[in-house]
């Protein structure tokens, strides 16, 4: 029976790099398309949507459905096509109905399809779990537990005799890692991880057995397959005490972690991480040099450019590092928000912190790329111990989810390049997450425009203060794992309202509601 652990690669929390302005609501939704095509085995002629809790709000500003269209026709989460998979799917004379239903005992990034071709017809159940992660819960009758993580051959069969499994491995070879068989109403579900996708001829092989009804091969949607599931720590506590016993820095601890998840070697992991500093850069400067459009058009797109400006002819009252980083935090805020191409960071609605503040540290460090690329790895590893307790969701737990834990990875990347100690940069953390707590979700409209740009400015002020503290010394009295417990029991006791939904906090005043108003009809006018 092979196990389907949820084991987090460190590229699971910085990236994917994506087209905004959901990694969750986007980013996801676009690989449970790419997924569902897989699975459907053949181009979609009719596709129904089904959006439950705050996706069935805001599926519209998070351009979900849109993003869904997209990984149905083949695009991958960073195809500029994205925002026009609409259009393309009218042309290919793809049929498209939305189903909402916000009160549900669903999780509130449920996305049900249910898919036909010209030869086939699927339903199947997901949640985009956060920070562009999913989780594909069923496949027609059949309840599975499926992350998108590995290459795996999915084979309906009318039995599970062991004659007719052990025949598919046969034909199968040495390519098979692991089999796990799940039972539906009168049939059976053979999946085979394999190393690599077989061939079609292999696959007409499988197709001509007469107990098999299906075969469909599903490609691992990440470019770092899981290699183990068996992850080497997931508390701030192991990771400390492994780095101690074993006399190595947090990055080289980060580094072991990731190559034991992934299989990646050390060059390749740090080639990743400098390709989404790269594009972290690239993002700033979009935000910066270049009109941005938000979709929503709640906001002008030029609050970015108007702050460094100010900066450039010293009309501000406070230090030029936090300004300049507040201006770059924006700058990729209104890239996301205009579906330009961005780093997850880890998320897309936290995505200007660790960016701006990175960068801007890096500057008054005079920090070499290779510092830069240790503080990120650090960042990283301080999201997934978040991730394995509380979830990276403004919908499953407020902003302290995003904003929150995006400042809490920016203040352990301050105290990495400044050079603190490893308990140093977890107490960063501590300072950082605790501050945010409480940080709701309420957005107004749906689009990711009001108040989340300007709500990473809190984020990136809140990582350089912190950051200090702990590289004097000053610790938190609540030790770090369990500052993570605490996020986790407020992000439970938080009401629904104020996740994401656009029905409390902000979202709930006159203007948001005829902001609101405004922006459906604008939706319905172009629609």
């Amino acid at each position: 029976m092979a196990s389907n652990q949820r084991t987090l690669s460190i590229f699971d929390i910085l990236g994917p790099i994506m087209i905004g302005p959901s990694s969750n609501h986007t980013g996801g939704a676009n690989r449970i398309g790419q997924i569902a095509r897989m699975i459907l085995g053949e181009e979609p002629t009719d596709v129904s949507f089904y959006f439950y809790g705050s996706m069935a709000e805001t599926y519209k500003g998070h351009m979900t459905d849109s993003a869904v269209i997209a990984g149905l026709l083949g695009m991958d989460v960073d195809d500029i096509r994205i925002k026009e998979s609409l259009s393309v799917a009218e042309k290919k004379h793809l049929k498209t109905s939305v189903f909402t239903q916000t009160l549900s005992d669903k999780n509130p990034n449920t996305i049900e399809l249910r898919l036909k071709s010209n030869s086939y017809s699927v339903r199947i159940e997901t949640i985009s779990v956060g920070g562009g992660e999913i989780l594909l819960s069923s496949i027609d009758e059949f309840k599975v537990s499926f992350h998108g993580n590995k290459d795996m051959l999915l084979v309906v069969i009318e039995n599970d005799k062991p004659e007719n499994l052990s025949k598919i491995k046969e034909i199968l070879g040495k390519n098979v890692i692991e089999t796990e068989i799940i039972q539906g109403n009168a049939r059976f579900l053979a999946c085979f991880y394999v190393d690599f996708l077989p061939g079609k001829s292999i696959l007409k092989s499988i197709e001509k057995m007469e107990v098999v009804n299906q075969v469909r091969p599903v490609k691992s949607l990440y470019s770092y397959k899981l290699k183990s599931n068996v992850p080497a720590y997931k508390t701030i506590k192991e990771m400390l005490f492994l780095a101690k016993s074993q006399n190595k820095s947090l990055p080289q601890v980060i580094i072991d972690y990731e190559s034991k998840r992934s299989g990646l070697s050390k060059r390749e992991i740090e080639s990743k991480m400098a390709h989404i500093w790269e594009a972290m850069k690239d993002e700033i400067q979009q935000g910066l040099e270049k009109q941005n459009h938000l979709i929503g058009g709640l906001m002008s797109g030029k609050d970015a450019k108007r702050l460094y400006k100010a900066i450039q002819e010293e009309k501000l009252i406070f230090g030029r590092p936090l300004s300049l980083a507040v201006a770059r935090a924006i700058a990729c805020g209104e890239v996301n928000a205009s579906m330009g191409k961005v780093v997850a960071a880890p998320t897309a609605g936290a995505v200007g912190v660790i960016p701006a503040v990175v960068l801007t540290a890096a500057e008054v460090l005079n920090s070499e790329e290779k510092d830069i690329i240790n503080a990120l790895l650090v960042a990283s590893i301080i999201g997934l111990v978040i991730a394995y307790k509380a979830p990276l969701s403004g919908a499953m737990g407020g902003c302290q989810s995003e904003v929150g834990v995006a400042s809490a990875m920016a203040a352990a990347a301050i105290v990495q390049l400044a050079g603190g100690s490893p308990e140093q940069v977890t107490q960063a953390m501590s300072l950082a997450l605790k501050n945010l707590f409480g940080l709701v979700c309420d957005t107004v409209a749906g689009p990711v425009e009001v108040p989340c740009i300007k709500r990473n400015v809190i984020g990136v002020a809140n990582a350089f203060a912190v950051a200090d503290m702990a590289l004097a010394g000053i610790k938190s009295v609540i030790p770090p794992d369990e500052v993570i417990d605490a996020l986790r029991n407020i992000q439970i006791l938080m009401p629904m309202e104020l996740k994401d939904t656009t029905l409390g906090g902000l979202g709930s005043t006159k203007t948001a509601r005829r902001l609101k108003k405004e922006w459906l009809e604008k939706i319905k006018k172009n629609n």
